[in-house]
């Protein structure tokens, strides 16, 4: 269809020889990494500010947005996994807090057919990568990080609908995310008046996301 763009990308495999320090269990000489993507996507301005993904049934087909990566090694002959999924998830009726797109360790990827909930724990493969690039945090918004991904949501909208608190994580957030977020636009700000604002450092969205591309 004219203005959209598409594809179902499934198991892309990449054989990593060198495995990153500090991985455990510590035995694990090689990995194998699974790629799964499927993305539908439409065509838009470059003054549009929007989410592009589609997610719909068309044709009896459902048109769907899925990122995972299955990583495994071998560890004394027995296969260690871990497993990554980007979700796409903006339904409003969800238990715990969910951003539209999360990026979530574990799930149903972590096992095998034969297996169940139990036996994943001693079969877990734990990586220092990816790193993810994330805005800085104090002591206020490290608070409001632990209530809104381990507590369910009904409590933490009331706390966050208490005055104080509301102000308090407002002006932290203005404080430390607001310029984090504006230097990374900056890199794409080529619209609006995005110009005006000043930045200290031309390259500090490169610094807080390193693979930026020009």
């Amino acid at each position: 269809m004219a203005g959209e763009w598409g594809y179902n990308l499934q198991n892309l495999i990449f054989d990593i020889n060198e495995v990153p320090r500090g991985t455990m269990p510590n035995n694990v000489k090689s990995l194998q990494i699974i790629l799964n993507v499927e993305i539908h996507a439409k065509e838009y301005q470059e003054e549009d500010i929007c989410n592009p993904i589609i997610i719909r049934e068309r044709n009896g087909i459902k048109e769907d947005y899925s990122f995972s990566l299955k990583i495994w090694g071998l560890s004394n002959g027995q296969k260690v996994v871990a497993h990554w999924h980007l979700d796409y998830d903006s339904k409003k009726n969800n238990e715990y807090i969910h951003p539209d797109f999360h990026l979530t360790f574990g799930g149903n990827g972590m096992k095998e057919e034969d297996d169940d909930e139990n036996s994943v724990f001693g079969k877990a493969l734990i990586l220092p990568s990816p790193r993810l690039f994330c805005p800085p945090m104090d002591a206020i918004l490290g608070i409001d990080f632990v209530l809104r991904n381990f507590v369910k949501k009904n409590i933490t909208e009331e706390i966050a609908n208490i005055s104080q608190y509301k102000v308090a994580v407002r002006d932290a957030q203005k404080c430390l995310w607001r310029p984090y977020m504006l230097s990374i636009a900056q890199h794409w700000c080529k619209f609006l008046n995005c110009q005006n604002y000043k930045m200290e450092d031309s390259l500090l969205s490169k610094r807080y996301i390193p693979f930026l591309m020009d």
